[in-house]
Formats: C-alpha cells, structure tokens, sequence
C-alpha cells in the first residue's frame, strides 16, 4: 500500500507585497505553518511590487496612503467599482494582471516551487493569468489578508481560497463560481494565542515590569486597550485614544506621525500614567495577549491578531472601502463590534468594562469551533469523498475488463545513451509525485468511497526493470488492462528501449484517477523537465458574479432535455459490429474477451497534415478522426454504429486547475458506417455530432453522474455496470488536447504521446486521439474477440489514404494507395 503520510511540499514560492505590513504578516504565518508541518520544504518569498518595477513598491504604497488620508472618498469610489461594476472589475484584472506576471514568471522558472502561495491581491491576478497562460503548474493557494476578501482576491483558476470565516467563503464563491474554498483558522503566527488560565499578568510596553490586572479583580476595573491602526497609522489615533479614555479604560497607542504624537502627548499630560505611546511594537503578539480589548481602524492584520488572542474586537473609524468592508463583515459574523465615532467606542468599553459581559465575549472567542488546519489546507491534504463521476468506473471495472488508461510517451534518445531510464523515473516520482494531487492519493473503499493522501512510492510505482521489444507489443503488456489498484495509488510507469534511438514510457492508470486529459497532464508535470502543463482552453471572461435566475432555468432545461434525448437514444442496435464481415466470417461476441484478448494498435501521422486535412473538408480534427473510424468501419448493409464521444469539462488552461478526477461528459453520436463517399460521410458525421451536442446529452449525462452521489453503493455499481456496457455504445472514441511547443524529459525530445484508452464490458475498440508537437498519435484498443471480423488497422490505413485523396493533400501516385498513418515517424 501506499504511504499514507501526507505529502507536503518540496519547494514554496510565497508571494507577498509592500504596501502596509498586513500582507507581510500574513505570509509570516504561512511560513511558519509550512515550515512547522514540513521542517525540509524551503520557503522562497518574493515581493509582487518589486517585479512589477523599481519604483512600484514605493509608488503603490504612496498612491494607496494618499488616497485613503487625503482622498477617502476616491478610494471608497475605487473599492465600490471593484466591487460592483463589472467591466471596471474585468479591466482592473486585465491591467493587473499582465503586470504583476511579468514580474512572477520569473520567479516561477528561477525557483520551480510546487507549491505557490499568495498573500497580495495583485500577486493573485498575476498567478491567474500565468494558469490561464498554461505556464503555471504548481499548486497556487490564495490567503486573504483582510477577513473580507474583495473581487481581486478571488480567481477559480487558482486552487484554493484560504479564509476565516463562512461569509468569507461566500464573498469569494460570489465573486469566482466555482473556486476552491477553505474556511481556516486566523493566519497569524503561532505567538498569537489565547492568554493561558495561570497568565494573570499584563505586561505594559514601555517597560518589563507587570501589573496584576485582572478584570473580576476590581467591581469597576480599568480595561487596558490596544488602539491597532496598521503599520501606516490610518485613522484619528488621538481621537479614538481620547474615546478610551472617557470610557475610563487605558489606551496604548503606537504611531509614527508626528502631528499625531503630539496630539497624543497632550492626552497623556493630561491623564498621567494611564496613555502609552510608542513608536512601534517589537513584539505585538505579548501586548495583544496583555490587553482587555483591541480597537481597530479597520486593518486586516490587527483583527486577526485581536482574534487569535480571544480579545474583544472593537471597530471605529474604519478606513474607507475594505476598512469598512472588513467592519461589516465581523460584526454580522459576530466576531467585532462597529462603534459609530468616538462616543460609539466610549460607550461600548463603558459596557465592555462589566466583568460578566467580558468573560462571555472572551468565551465565545475563545470557544469558537476549530477550523481547518491552515498547513493542511495549504498542501490539499484532507480526506475526500470520491466523486460520484469517478465512482462510476471504480464500479464499471471488473476483473475482466479493467477500466485502465494511460499513455506511451516517447523520447529521442542519441544512438549511444546509457541513462538508467527507470532509476531517472523513480527520481522524478521521488522529487516531484508528492505535488501532484491525482499521483498522491488512494482510494479507501472501507464506508463510503474516499480519496486519502499518500506519498507515491518509487518502488511501487515504477517498474525497476528496462524493457525491450516492439512499441505496440510492450505497450500492450504494460498498460493494456495493467493491474493498477486505486487502493494502493492505482497507476505505474514501465520503461522500455522500443528503437535504437528511442525510450517510451508506458503509463497505465485506474479510470477512477481521472480522464484521460488529467492522468496526461499529471504525467507532463511529472515526467517533463519543463515541468508543463496540458492546455484544456479558457475560462469565460469575467460577467456578471455567479449565474442569474434566467440562466440556471436555462440550464435545467437543458439538462432535462439532455436525459429525454439520451433515454430516446435507447440501446445500441444488436449486430452492428456484429452478424458476417465483408468477407462472410464471423464476427465476435460481446460476451466474451476481455483485458487478456485486447491489444494496443497505433498509427501516427503529421498533424499538420491532419489540419490540412480538415481543413479541405470544411471540418474540424476531430470531425476527420471520428470520420476516420466510421469509414474503417463502414460495410455493405451497415447503417450506424454508437460511439460513446467523451467532451471535457475543463474550462481553464491547465487540466488540472479544475481539480482532478473525470471531468467529461459523453454524448452518443451515431456514425454513419453505410458505403457513402468520403465528403458525404464527412457532412454525415458533422451533423450527427452536432445533433448529439445540441440535444443536450453532455449535460443530462453530467446530471445523472452527480445525482448518483445520492445512491448506495451497491446501487451505483449496479448503474455503472447496466449503463456502461456494450448494450447502449459499440466503441469509445475521444480527442484529446496535448502540446504543441517542444517538451524534454531528461533531455530527449518527447517526440509523439499516444493514449491508450480502457474498452467495456461488450464493447470490442476505443481509439484515442492525442496531438502532440508535430504528431497526432492514434491508439486503438481493439479487442478481437468481441469486434471479429478483417484487420482493424489495415481498415484504418486505408480509411486515412481515402481521406487524403478526397482531400487533395497527397496523390495515389505520391504515396500509393496503401499509405499508412505513420509517416513521421
């Protein structure tokens, strides 16, 4: 079995930025949770603001301490645009956000973290758009520095949101449908804490000595009271000092304004011995924790620290926008107290200074149910119940058909290389398998269904031993049908010598992990030295926050349609690959065979070419693979066949960013098989495919899988083996995205990919379709005991020399009439 310790980080990029010390602090706490968890990770930091220019830091900073002293309306006009108008929003991301990457890709190549967290809004727009870009593949984790998180805190495209309270968590899933959240505890270094039972003391600033002031000692006690404005002292410190003081309570002010200072210095004239003024706070967590209460201006920092330490949160004279923000947001979730100005404040410590009224508000502070550890939400460690879309071939897969997929990857090699090929694998697994989310875990089936972390083993995921034979052969053997367990990590990579200068890696995994998008691009970052990732398209531009009424109608109603149209769909026609070949043999049952009568075929071609080609025919590439298959297929008195066509569900770069597991759809398209010319076959195919996506199936199919999640167990194995056998499809043909720009694994040129896709129970092929640099690889999982009938892959080269002649892009007297797939390699 797999480790089951949690796997932690390796490398952290932590992102934070120069303008205030709460974002400082916030990441401060990150460091020490990740370097407590994992004591061997190193912790990068990098300033956002430096990469965006010399003089930004400053520039930002001033143009920010400007605007909310000089200007608070501007700001507050500022903040109200962010948040409420759209388009204002969308170009702010955009400005942003180009910015703020430029100075981030950088730090990304130079450090190549596994792990990337932010504490800077601007440094999560820049990560947005570097995920977007398809050259960001490390987890990227976002952790707020103010408790109520405005729209340039939040981006789906990131993995996960860190707040601190539900409301939070409910601002951020407004603002980016979709994202990961976790609701966490305070992000505060661990010296801000609860004062304990025995710690009677409180300690004054100015000097070590102590005073015993506890609350119940007195019936009229002096509270003591940290006035917390931030690093840049926002707010009328003097003001609010004088407020504490007509409650009768003690103030202890820090600030570096002179016009302040001497403000202050007048109050405490005036009331000796009872108004601390300071500088600054060496060491804010011990006066936290010797104060009776905290008042704060509204920054981010000071609360959480308030709260950390169970000390009674009073807000006044919040600054402008996310000041004020801030204050709404802990007072409904009843962690703070907003005071309307200063007789506000006075008369809330007057109330405050009851002993009774204190305890209690400390209790609730203290009591206030545990939240999730922040290093474990930072790395994604939890134990997760699995999906309901991957739980289907867990439940599809039986001893005889596996539901296994993979990949054959293969390098260029020099004539004369000696790498040890599996020692160079297991080290990659060693440094980098931890980081990636679908290579980390196991299924645990003791109870319901659940995904728990475990550290990839070397020596159980990699085959120690070179393999050597034919390319097909030895994919066949190694990944056809493998017997990979998602109980014990569920996937495993053998290397083989398939040529004189060439090494493939054969990869083989359960369906359970994930389709074939997320196990490819699991094993790009893994493998590739580039560490990239594989492209899976682009979120919408930013709209309207979450979907209206309008659209949700619209979308059930599409998904009802989608169920209507796949019940009408019915069963497969008995007999469609089945009855007399062409040449009157028999053709297979789809009774018998299974993973030990399957075989891998593969054809590889230009794909350059391909995009010629479909492009002649006024079509797209995957309309010229699945048109391919209908006419390897195609026979006299054949009418259609089912193919069961899988469309992801991703729609952000990177096919990871939305999680791992399965995330596709499958319409049924009925290819036309009957004898037809080329062009008319190629319309033919069009139009069912878009007869198939346009009646909703995708969606009606994704709502049967999610509300399988209500039934028991048994119930849903009993679904997935009805439903996913050869009694409603013939074959499973998918087209997947790769890579187009060159990637290396230990320096060789990974020349072509061809995926190698599970059959069915009752069904006889699958055929992946991959491109890949220069290449589209086809793999072709044929099992002949149930398809029967003439050579597959001599049907799928005569097919492909059919199509290029229609298609104008090679003659018969060029390449002749028997031109195969392969001619690139």
């Amino acid at each position: 079995m797999a480790g089951d310790a949690s796997p932690g980080p390796r490398r952290v990029l932590l992102l934070s930025g120069s303008i205030g010390a709460g974002h400082h602090a916030a990441a401060r706490a990150v460091a020490e949770a990740l370097n407590t968890a994992w004591p061997d990770a190193e912790v990068v930091t990098g300033d956002v603001l430096a990469g965006m220019g010399t003089g930004a830091p400053r520039t930002f900073s001033g143009i920010y301490a400007t605007s909310v002293r000089a200007l608070p309306w501007l700001y507050g006009l500022y903040y109200w645009l962010l948040a409420h108008v759209g388009f204002f929003r969308a170009g702010t991301r955009a400005v942003l956000g180009r910015w703020s990457a430029r100075g981030i890709a950088p730090l990304l190549a130079r450090h190549r973290p596994d792990l990337v967290v932010t504490t800077f809004p601007e440094g999560v727009q820049g990560l947005a758009r570097l995920r977007r870009a398809g050259r960001l593949s490390a987890r990227a984790v976002v952790v707020p520095a103010d408790p109520a998180p405005q729209p340039l805190w939040c981006d789906a495209d990131l993995d996960a949101h860190l707040v601190t309270t539900e409301e939070a968590a409910r601002r951020v899933r407004r603002s980016a449908p979709g994202a990961v959240v976790h609701v966490v505890g305070w992000p505060v270094v661990s010296a801000f804490h609860p004062p304990a039972p025995a710690e009677r003391q409180r300690c004054g600033v100015a000097d070590v000595q102590c005073q015993q002031r506890r609350i119940a000692d007195n019936a009229r006690p002096r509270l003591r009271v940290l006035v917390s404005a931030g690093s840049l002292g926002f707010g009328d410190l003097p003001a609010i000092a004088a407020a504490v003081l007509a409650a009768g309570a003690d103030p202890v002010v820090a600030t570096t304004d002179r016009a302040a200072r001497a403000r202050l210095d007048v109050l405490a004239a005036a009331h000796p011995g009872r108004v601390e003024i300071h500088r600054w706070i060496d060491d804010p967590a011990t006066v936290t924790r010797g104060v009776d209460a905290v008042v704060t201006t509204g920054g981010g920092a000071g609360a959480f620290e308030a709260l950390a330490c169970a000390r009674p949160l009073l807000v006044a004279d919040p600054i402008p926008g996310h000041g004020r923000d801030n204050a709404r947001l802990l007072a409904r979730a009843g962690l703070a107290q907003r005071c309307a100005g200063p007789a506000g404040l006075t008369d809330a410590l007057r109330r405050l200074a009851d002993p009774e009224l204190h305890a209690a508000r400390v209790a609730v502070l203290r009591d206030r149910p545990p939240r999730e550890d922040l290093a474990d939400a930072l790395v994604g460690r939890r134990v997760e119940r699995m999906r309901s879309q991957d739980a289907l071939f867990w439940h599809a897969s039986t001893t005889r058909v596996p539901q296994v997929l993979g990949a054959r990857i293969t390098i260029d090699t020099p004539a004369d290389d000696a790498t040890d090929w599996p020692a160079f694998v297991a080290d990659r697994v060693r440094e980098r398998g931890a980081g990636i989310a679908l290579l980390a875990r196991r299924l645990d089936d003791a109870g319901p269904l659940r995904w728990v972390p475990a550290v990839p083993d070397p020596d159980r995921h990699v085959d120690p031993v070179l393999r050597h034979g034919d390319a097909d052969a030895v994919t066949s053997t190694a990944a056809v049908g493998a017997p990979v367990d998602p109980r014990d990590g569920g996937w495993r990579i053998t290397v083989a010598r398939t040529g004189p200068r060439e090494v493939s890696l054969l990869a083989a995994a359960h369906h359970c992990l994930g389709d074939g998008l997320a196990v490819t691009d699991a094993l790009v970052r893994l493998l590739t030295d580039e560490g990239a990732t594989v492209p899976a398209g682009s979120r919408p531009a930013d709209g309207p926050i979450g979907p209206d009424r309008a659209a949700r109608r619209a979308l059930a109603r599409r998904r009802a349609a989608g169920i209507a149209a796949l019940a009408r769909a019915g069963g497969a026609r008995r007999g469609a690959l089945g009855g007399r070949s062409r040449r009157g043999r028999s053709r297979g049952d789809r009774s018998r065979g299974g993973a030990v009568t399957t075989r891998l075929v593969t054809r590889i071609v230009d794909a350059g070419e391909v995009r010629t080609v479909a492009r002649a025919l006024g079509t797209s590439t995957t309309i010229v693979v699945l048109t391919l298959v209908a006419e390897a297929l195609a026979a006299p008195g054949a009418t259609t066949v089912r193919a069961m066509v899988p469309l992801t569900a991703r729609l952000r770069a990177g096919a990871d960013a939305d999680g791992t597991g399965n995330r596709t759809a499958a319409v049924a398209v009925d290819l036309p098989v009957a004898p037809a010319p080329v062009r008319r076959r190629v319309a033919a195919v069009a139009d069912a495919v878009a007869r198939a996506q346009g009646s909703g199936q995708a969606e009606g199919s994704a709502a049967v899988l999610s509300a399988l999640r209500c039934l028991p167990g048994p119930a849903q194995r009993l679904f997935a083996r009805l439903t996913y056998h050869g009694r409603f499809f013939h074959l499973i043909v998918s087209v997947m995205p790769g890579v187009r720009r060159p990637l290396h694994i230990g320096g060789g040129l990974v020349r072509e990919v061809v995926p190698v896709l599970p059959l069915a129970e009752g069904v006889g092929v699958a055929v992946g379709a991959l491109a890949w640099g220069r290449t589209l690889g086809l793999g072709l999982s044929v099992d002949e005991a149930v398809l029967g009938g003439d050579d597959l892959l001599a049907r799928v080269d005569a097919a492909w020399t059919g199509l290029i002649r229609e298609a104008g892009v090679a003659s018969e007297g060029e390449d002749g009439p028997a031109r195969r797939l392969d001619t690139v390699r």
